[in-house]
């Protein structure tokens, strides 16, 4: 996973220097830069860099599935304060949906296809894809759950914490995306094992999660908390 990891940012620094140009410069220097044969080369930057956002959002978003679950978890919390691990879940949360943005929105600066801001933000349209669809909703319901927070008040706890369960939704779309785009997932080498052992590690966290608590860990947890 390392190496694999350490191949993709070399390639991306490498060959992103034509897409920075044009992020930083705007249409002008990406038809220069396109005018001058480096097409080949700006693609394939801008999908090592896609790739590897795409990649990081998916982890980082197991580890928020992870934190959050073990948030309200009563035999985690024996070793480490609650406020502690609600911190670590959102600055993952907060990880994930930048990395998953960057992830999508890099695809927009394709040039060997079409694909807009709209393909980007809505799944199906100009014969979008499903496996692209996936990724799509499973960001925007990642989003919808973090917008959710700023409006607790509002909707109430328990309303707020129906639409917080959308997060397991978001993780599960996001792992078929991953399924279904990658090639190195599909073959299940080292890094499609990293992949399907994240996801087993939030299944497992959530069937603990789920299992009766002992009598004395369920004292120490107030019901509006579980």
């Amino acid at each position: 996973m390392a190496s694999t990891v350490s191949r993709w940012l070399a390639r991306a620094a490498a060959l992103a220097t034509p897409l920075m140009a044009a992020l930083i410069t705007g249409p002008a220097a990406r038809a220069a830069t396109l005018a001058e044969g480096k097409y080949n080369q700006y693609d394939q930057g801008v999908r090592h860099v896609a790739t590897l956002a795409g990649y990081l959002s998916y982890g980082l978003m197991a580890l928020t599935v992870c934190f959050g679950i073990l948030t309200t978890t009563g035999w985690a919390r024996r070793s480490v304060r609650r406020e502690t691990m609600y911190g670590g879940h959102m600055m993952l949360a907060v990880m994930t949906l930048a990395f998953g943005c960057i992830h999508g929105i890099a695809y927009v600066f394709q040039t060997g296809e079409h694909f807009s801001y709209v393909n980007a933000v809505i799944p199906f349209v100009a014969g979008g894809e499903l496996e692209v669809a996936f990724g799509i909703i499973g960001l925007e319901l990642g989003i919808a759950v973090a917008v959710s927070i700023w409006v607790q008040r509002r909707l109430g706890y328990r309303r707020w914490h129906i639409i917080h369960y959308l997060a397991y939704a978001a993780f599960a779309l996001s792992l078929l995306h991953v399924i279904t785009t990658s090639a190195e997932v599909q073959a299940l080498g080292m890094l499609g094992i990293v992949v399907l052992g994240c996801a087993g590690a939030c299944v497992l966290l959530l069937v603990l999660r789920m299992l009766p608590a002992t009598t004395a860990v369920a004292t120490r947890i107030s019901p509006q908390e579980v």
